[in-house]
């Protein structure tokens, strides 16, 4: 992890935190300290935290703080704001740490990793993780398929067993955790695994080494109970592939509980034309524009055509022309304004089963606008598109 402890580098953010919780924060790499000549204050004996020399130590980091301390200090400076403290104060809560009347969303979130660190830690992977924007889906064999929630199994132990067993034959380590958090019409699974190994060139003082480790990664599962799908983000197509199988066969009995199906369909751009993107009938968007999209004429010479515009149906109309009949459609960008939201979200569409738009909340309010506008083939209708 590169040291970039920009939040910590000025006194006045150190000033923000509860005197003693930033003195336990510094009293857990009492050695480090004292080898930069940091005195650790006594608040007994009346001293006070030299928040200058403190910050002084924070913006210049080496490879002698302890990664402990700087993977703590990331995790506060991430998490610690006022959009994360409700998320905070649940989890303190559930850990059983108590919190005054007047903590700050920074003290919050120090004292989860001081008392919790693991805690703080998959908070920060879940918010990361909600960012990601590609994902895979595969449809329900059956196309009546229902999804209850309270029926699905809580223990996860098989699937872990059996994803660390494919892990270990690729020679990715032999650790792996399944973690299950529920959301609103969904179910999210982050899978925790190691990668190949590495071997790179590092520095140690003066001296030039070698670090030999073994990266780790995590892959995100996503369950779709309202509109049953398995959705997946993974790096790697075989461990795609697993994800598949062994998700339908451990939650449902079958690894064939789902399968590949196309799932977006971008002829309502041809055939709708501007109308295609309508919002009105959405309280929540305001306006969709049309931005990229891209054309293959197919034949021997792999002919691709990109139109791209700020808005592509306004700059074809002004050429006096439309979107062609005989091509097929490929790709699209579609910029999407959120009533109240200033920057616009980008819906990336490929024609098949691949998307990349925010995920979170907003997601469940793109895909039923994508379904409504029938971007989205599902149902009995993806297996007569498919035949």
């Amino acid at each position: 992890m590169a040291l970039k402890l920009r939040y910590f580098s000025h006194p006045d953010m150190l000033r923000q935190f509860e005197p003693g919780i930033l003195l336990r924060i510094v009293q857990t790499a009492e050695g480090f300290f004292a080898s930069k000549a940091f005195p650790i204050p006594t608040p007994n004996n009346g001293d006070e935290i030299d928040y200058e020399a403190l910050a002084g130590i924070l913006a210049d980091p080496d490879e002698e703080m302890p990664g402990d301390l700087v993977d703590g200090l990331h995790l506060i400076s991430e998490l610690g704001n006022e959009a994360c403290f409700d998320d905070l104060l649940q989890m303190a809560g559930e850990a059983g740490i108590p919190v005054g009347e007047e903590v700050t969303p920074q003290d919050l979130a120090a004292m989860i990793w001081l008392a919790r660190p693991r805690l703080l830690q998959q908070k920060a992977q879940e918010s990361n993780f909600e960012r990601r924007k590609t994902f895979e889906s595969f449809a329900p064999a059956d196309p009546a398929m229902a999804i209850d929630p309270e029926k699905l199994p809580q223990d996860l132990s098989g699937l872990e067993a059996a994803l660390r067993e494919h892990f270990r034959r690729k020679k990715n380590g032999r650790r792996c955790r399944v973690y299950r958090k529920n959301m609103p019409g969904s179910i999210h699974f982050y899978i925790q695994h190691g990668q190949a190994c590495r071997r790179e060139p590092s520095v140690k003082g003066e001296e030039s080494a070698c670090t030999f480790f073994r990266p780790e990664r995590t892959d995100m599962v996503i369950l779709d109970t309202v509109n049953p799908e398995l959705r997946i983000n993974s790096a790697s197509a075989p461990d795609m592939r697993k994800y598949r199988e062994l998700f339908g066969l451990h939650l449902f009995g079958s690894a064939e509980t789902f399968r590949y199906a196309d799932k977006y369909n971008l002829e309502p751009l041809r055939k709708l034309g501007q109308a295609s993107l309508e919002c009105s009938d959405f309280p929540a968007l305001e306006s969709a524009r049309l931005t990229e999209l891209e054309i293959d004429w197919g034949g021997t010479l792999n002919n691709i055509g990109v139109e791209k515009a700020d808005d592509v149906f306004m700059a074809l109309e002004i050429r006096q022309t439309a979107i062609p009949q005989e091509p097929a459609l490929k790709r699209a960008k579609i910029k999407v304004k959120l009533k109240g939201v200033k920057k616009p979200r980008v819906l990336s569409l490929v024609a098949g089963n691949k998307s990349g738009y925010p995920r979170g909340e907003e997601a469940a309010l793109f895909e039923d606008w994508l379904r409504a506008r029938e971007f989205i083939v599902y149902g009995k209708r993806a297996y007569e598109e498919a035949a």
